[in-house]
């Protein structure tokens, strides 16, 4: 079943720390059933944009409009390590006035983590916390997921779980914004590539069978033009 209700939309948000803008009126719109790759240099505001789309930094100007619910993937993994895997999942869920423990069970499997649902989080590995936090983030089953570097510390089999989690998400219609510089583990799941220079959106484009290459050739081009 696809998700037509689900999206997000920005209108010339800007955002900024004391007298620095760091995001410059950007205006972007993330429908149901795609996946945008935001790429951009250390410092060209990738973060800070998806912190403002999932309601984290509130924009000093402009505006951002969501259907369907936010889940989100920070540096931090915002779980807990005197718990363990399982209790974090099911603690947050609680948060939210919920219990679905076949729902818990089925997102440690889809990320490979039903082995170790039940040890602490201090025996876990950088890339088994990376994909807990993402199961985190789909608790709610959100139509639109943001995702900060997801691949970070997931060694090849680890990254392809959630390669083909989001194509997954994808097809069945929700809406994707991933931030990364892992381009080439990535490129294969995205129809869109934002292209961020500056804290400007320099350009918002249909990847039409594009590689990493041409990527990170076209932002090299934007920055240099920029």
């Amino acid at each position: 079943m696809t998700r037509s209700d689900t999206g997000v939309v920005a209108t010339d948000v800007a955002w900024r720390v004391g007298y620095r803008w760091i995001l410059k009126d950007i205006s972007l719109t993330v429908s149901a059933g795609t996946m945008t790759l935001l790429v951009g240099g250390n410092g060209s505001g990738k973060t800070s944009l998806l912190r403002v789309l999932a309601g984290l930094a509130r924009p000093a100007k402009g505006s951002v409009v969501c259907h369907g619910g936010i889940g989100f993937v920070a540096h931090h993994s915002m779980l807990y390590d005197s718990l363990t895997g399982r209790e974090n999942l099911e603690f947050v869920m609680r948060l939210d006035g919920g219990h679905d423990p076949a729902r818990v069970n089925a997102l440690l499997a889809q990320m490979g983590l039903e082995h170790a649902a039940d040890r602490h989080l201090g025996t876990y590995s950088r890339g088994m916390i990376q994909r807990l936090a993402i199961a985190r983030a789909l608790l709610s089953d959100p139509g639109v997921l943001l995702l900060d570097e997801p691949l970070t510390g997931l060694d090849e089999a680890a990254s392809q779980i959630v390669v083909d989690m989001i194509e997954r998400r994808r097809s069945e219609g929700h809406a994707i914004i991933v931030a990364s510089h892992q381009l080439v583990e990535l490129i294969g799941a995205a129809t869109e590539v934002g292209y961020l220079v500056s804290g400007s959106l320099a350009a918002w484009e249909p990847v039409n069978g594009g590689d990493a290459g041409s990527v990170m050739k076209r932002l090299r081009e934007l920055a240099a033009d920029g």
